[in-house]
């Protein structure tokens, strides 16, 4: 099983030492300072597993901790009323480790002596809390054992001696239950990224002259007043659209959108026969009461999700904020319940199949991507939003947009052409069933190295505007600026690799100051270059060209690299072969390689 990765072992530190360890007992024993700070986040990892596994107050998980000095191998003890069950823990937070013999040895011995109620050995965490644990024993059904941790797992010798404890018969204790609990690396991560996650909406939807479609999927679908849709859209938010593609663009910036506004101000009573109407998936639909006046019948709906018709109800909501006076209780729309998974396959064929009536890029369909979901939860973490889907509130520097995501990402990888299709053709990297962005993409892509990506890219691309800004006008020196400058970006990105890839999130107020230097010298190289090569040819369509920009990047790494006397080079400048992915692959593959890190 593998261990917590780096980047989620940073956010749980971070997590312990702000959540937990204010309310930690004192450290009883005399740590070196130094050590403090370590052995104070070691004893929180215990009430951060308490936390997520019994949904307790950080303050109440912490005062169950007796993790100190001569804690005989209990870290954490907790008794948990509604279940009438009493939780004894022993918790690692090691970053590579696994749960070994003897932790599990001295976890048995410290458990052996509390079923005997024997405190002699134990430190003054435990005898503080004598009289609750004495109580917790009498009163308690069941005990039960947990280790969390985070290393790679737990090794089998560790495994039989906590077996050897739980079989002993000897200990006269019925109520030990014969499973440990493992709260492990995935359990970590899980719940971490479900601090970012939407919650699940879940509500009551009216509908007026419904009816049902039974085969193949239950749908009910009936007349709904928009100012339900509305009151919904205030109370939830953005959980409410968290299978649309887009969130809400803003009326400025749509035309159907300044539509839907001015049919709500001047006909209320004709926006049912002049809108498409709103499209919902759920997990579960319950029908339930009638009103005989009114004629609209009551459904029960589980995990709601709006997949078309966000901008509708956005829109009519921002209306009704602009407009608190206003009155659009005449205002009706035709809504359609879709009993199915959001995020299953026939969820998204729907989703992708009804969004039409604002303008839909395929850059849109990159919502439908889990992974796009996962980044932005494990971004959240690190302070700032990644927008993948569009909307109108993606601005600001903490804010990341898909666009630039894509641009940062690109500018990382070693194949030249994705220099040439940002300058020529960027929606194909948008395109989430193509190659080129599911490379951008893979599973493996964390949340800080997309972030430093994207820091990264941010700084290298306003000196580059700079150097444009500052060459003569009208200059060769200027044109080869502006259109070298993602041959520039991804040259010098290269050079960046390790931070990028570094668990922890870079100082973006540090990366100029980091780069000015060898950037300078990577710009008078691509100009000194580029008046070799660009004879009788425009910066334009030289750096359109991918054979051009393969042979150009090439010859600028060996010259920015310092690899001029590199005894490799000529052999690799004369492969060419068919087979390989665009031309001079493997000699450009070998210097990327070879970038000296910053």
């Amino acid at each position: 099983m593998a261990a917590l990765e780096p980047q989620h072992m940073t956010v749980l530190k971070k997590i312990l030492a702000e959540r937990f360890v204010p309310f930690l007992p004192p450290l009883l024993g005399a740590a070196k300072p130094e050590d403090q700070a370590a052995k104070q986040l070691s004893r929180a990892f215990s009430a951060f597993a308490l936390n997520k596994l019994l949904n307790i107050t950080p303050k109440d998980a912490a005062a169950s901790v007796v993790d100190d000095f001569n804690d005989k191998g209990l870290d954490a003890i907790h008794y948990h009323a509604p279940t009438e069950t009493l939780y004894l823990l022993q918790t690692k937070l090691k970053e590579s480790e696994q749960f070994k013999q003897d932790e599990a040895q001295s976890f048995c011995t410290g458990i052996r002596l509390l079923l005997k109620q024997d405190f002699t050995g134990f430190n003054g965490n435990v005898h503080n809390r004598k009289a609750e644990i004495e109580g917790a024993l009498d009163a308690c059904s069941r005990i039960k054992l947990v280790v969390p941790y985070t290393g790679d797992g737990v090794s089998q010798s560790a495994i039989d001696a906590l077996q050897v404890l739980l079989d002993d018969d000897d200990l006269d204790e019925e109520r030990l239950d014969k499973q440990v609990d493992y709260y492990a690396a995935v359990d970590i991560t899980r719940d971490l990224l479900a601090e970012q996650a939407y919650p699940p909406v879940h509500t009551d939807i009216a509908l007026q002259k419904h009816a049902k479609v039974e085969n193949p999927r239950t749908t009910y679908y009936g007349i709904a007043r928009l100012t339900d849709l509305v009151a919904l859209h205030k109370d939830k938010g953005k959980a409410l659209y968290e299978r649309n593609i887009r969130y809400f663009l803003g009326s400025s910036r749509s035309d159907v959108n300044k539509a839907i506004k001015t049919t709500l101000r001047d006909d209320p009573g004709s926006f049912f026969y002049l809108n498409n109407g709103v499209t919902a998936v759920c997990d579960e639909i319950e029908l339930k009461g009638k009103n005989p006046s009114s004629g609209f019948r009551k459904f029960k709906v589980r995990g709601l999700s709006i997949i078309n018709g966000a901008q509708t109800v956005a829109s009519a909501a921002e209306f009704v904020a602009q407009h608190p006076g206003s009155n659009i209780d005449d205002a009706k729309v035709m809504l359609t319940l879709i009993k199915a998974p959001a995020d299953g396959p026939f969820g998204k064929r729907v989703t992708k199949a009804r969004n039409h009536q604002n303008p839909v890029q395929t850059a849109n369909f990159a919502s439908l991507d889990e992974n796009q979901e996962r980044l932005r939860q494990e971004i959240a973490h690190l302070g700032f939003a990644y927008h993948y889907r569009p909307e109108a509130s993606a601005t600001g520097l903490q804010a990341i947009s898909l666009d630039e995501a894509l641009r940062a990402l690109a500018s990382r990888q070693d194949d030249p052409r994705y220099a040439v299709w940002l300058k020529s053709e960027p929606a194909r990297l948008a395109n989430p069933e193509s190659a080129e962005y599911q490379a951008l993409f893979p599973a493996t892509l964390t949340g800080v190295a997309l972030l430093n990506a994207v820091l990264c890219h941010r700084a290298i691309r306003t000196l580059v505007v700079d150097y444009e800004q500052k060459a003569a006008a009208r200059s060769q020196e200027k044109l080869i600026y502006r259109h070298a400058t993602h041959v520039i970006t991804a040259v010098m990105m290269k050079r960046l690799r390790q931070r990028i890839g570094a668990a922890t999130v870079m100082d973006a107020a540090a990366i100029p100051g980091l780069i000015s230097q060898p950037l300078d010298e990577l710009r008078q190289q691509t100009f000194d270059l580029g008046r070799q090569r660009l004879l009788g040819e425009g910066p334009l369509a030289y750096f359109r060209n991918q054979g051009s920009v393969a042979s150009f990047m090439a010859d600028l790494m060996e010259t920015h690299f310092a690899l001029t006397a590199d005894p490799t080079l000529p052999t690799l400048r004369n492969i060419d072969t068919a087979a390989d992915a665009y031309p001079r692959k493997r000699l450009l593959d070998y210097l990327s390689g070879k970038a000296p890190q910053l």
